[in-house]
């Protein structure tokens, strides 16, 4: 039968003849076009071969103990794992898998790609784990693209045994990577039922904020910097780990690659202990934080898991204890007043905003908010219009937004014909709508 005969069948449904389903291999080839043998262990300290039914597959076990590169923390510090926490952090039900293994697995790849697609291929799936107070890395390596198959079948297996997984940013790359080359290789996923954790959302909303106002980079290098006190000293650029495995595959030398699974290493351990500074920090709460501005984060992540009582105990701390910048202080009164006013404490939401106003800055976004509460609060409240009269029309010479401008418009008005009306033989002081920016 000829080959159009067959898909004609195939098309109607009356195929008469199975077809036999053919997997797809890679064979590496050398400079003569001939297949050539790439699948000895490549030198790299700790590396060994693990057989599997698709053919042997390096792996690389690295124990950090005594090269522990962080400064005030060991490795049996973070080896303590609060679901909980983890919940609360990331907004998610984290709940571990039964399992034989009580740490989590670390999860971080180096691809032929950092854009993801159909063609890229993690070349190393990086797995950390706690281990008798030691932390532990075990590191997958393709040493060709043939092997891929078998890479994909142990590193299903190895994960399997896990109770949850934790990455960085492995919700839209990793992840998504890694089950893309299940399928192309027809292997079920393992991480369909697995709990993930993925810190990059939390440790945005926990430290992108700088004191000074600024957004701070949220790359695990510089969080190293700024939480662990480690710097790392001629890492190898992410753009650059690419070419170093193309140029393995091509000429075979693994010399260049071993400066990737050392920054492959350093990523799990980083991940590792980042992980447990955020959880630690949800454990103890405000007395944990290290500045105001982290403060107000830790307070905001209690507020969006319900926990409204650690919440403003972080905002009030963030206010008046660590003393730091204004800036960071009107954001902590700001978060203090509009929570207390959502619980429906309207003299303690007034008060916050009356201490945000203390710090004497009428133009910030947060004092403006505060002014036009207060006015609210004085007009429907405390029933003191003239009060709430004198707040709009300072919230009004201190408002840029057009918009608001015009609602501050129209609350004067309002305020105006409500004085006018307990006043009705005209002893009410007219008010001056559109007050000029500088004074009354």
């Amino acid at each position: 039968m000829s080959t159009i005969d067959r898909l004609r069948d195939i098309v109607r449904g009356s195929a008469t003849r199975p077809v036999a389903v053919r997997e797809l291999t890679y064979e590496p080839v050398g400079s003569d076009g001939l297949p050539m043998d790439r699948c000895g262990v490549p030198a790299f300290r700790g590396a060994s071969a693990v057989d599997t039914p698709f053919g042997p597959v390096v792996t690389i076990d690295h124990a950090f103990e005594g090269d522990w590169p962080f400064l005030g923390i060991s490795p049996a510090e973070c080896e303590v794992v609060a679901p909980g926490a983890l919940s609360t952090l990331t907004g998610r039900q984290v709940t571990p898998r039964p399992s034989r293994r009580a740490s989590p697995v670390f999860l971080d790849l180096e691809t032929t790609g950092l854009s993801g697609g159909a063609g890229t291929v993690a070349f190393l799936v990086g797995c950390g784990f706690y281990e008798d107070g030691a932390f532990r890395t075990r590191q997958f390596f393709l040493n060709g693209y043939a092997v891929e198959r078998a890479l994909l079948h142990l590193v299903a297996e190895f994960l399997a045994e896990a109770p949850f997984i934790v990455t960085y940013n492995g919700r839209t790359f990793d992840v998504p990577v890694m089950e893309m080359r299940w399928q192309f290789h027809r292997i079920p996923p393992p991480l369909d039922d697995l709990p993930h954790v993925d810190m990059l959302p939390p440790a945005r909303r926990l430290w992108r904020e700088a004191e000074d106002g600024a957004d701070r980079s949220c790359r695990l290098v510089a969080l190293e910097e700024v939480l662990l006190g480690y710097a790392r000293q001629g890492d190898v650029p992410g753009w650059e780990i690419p070419q170093r495995y193309f140029d393995y595959v091509r000429w075979g030398d693994p010399a260049p690659l071993e400066p990737v699974l050392l920054h492959n290493r350093l990523d799990l351990v980083s991940l590792a202990a980042i992980t447990a500074r955020a959880q630690r920090l949800v454990d103890e709460g405000a007395g944990a934080a290290r500045d105001a501005c982290e403060c107000v984060a830790l307070g905001r992540i209690y507020r969006r898991a319900g926990l409204l009582d650690r919440a403003e105990t972080c905002f009030r701390q963030a206010s008046t204890v660590f003393g730091g910048q204004r800036a960071v202080r009107e954001d902590a009164f700001h978060e203090l007043a509009t929570l207390l006013r959502r619980q429906r404490r309207f003299a303690d939401a007034a008060q916050a905003w009356r201490d945000l106003l203390a710090l004497g800055h009428d133009r910030s976004r947060a004092a403006r908010d505060a002014i036009q509460a207060l006015a609210v609060h004085h007009e429907h409240r405390e029933r003191n219009l003239q009060h709430a009269r004198d707040l709009a029309r300072r919230a009004l010479r201190a408002e840029q937004d057009p918009g608001r401008r015009d609602d501050l418009r129209h609350r004067l008005a309002r305020i105006q014909r409500k004085l006018e009306a307990l006043a009705p033989d005209g002893t009410a002081q007219p008010v001056l709508i559109d007050a000029p920016e500088g004074g009354d």
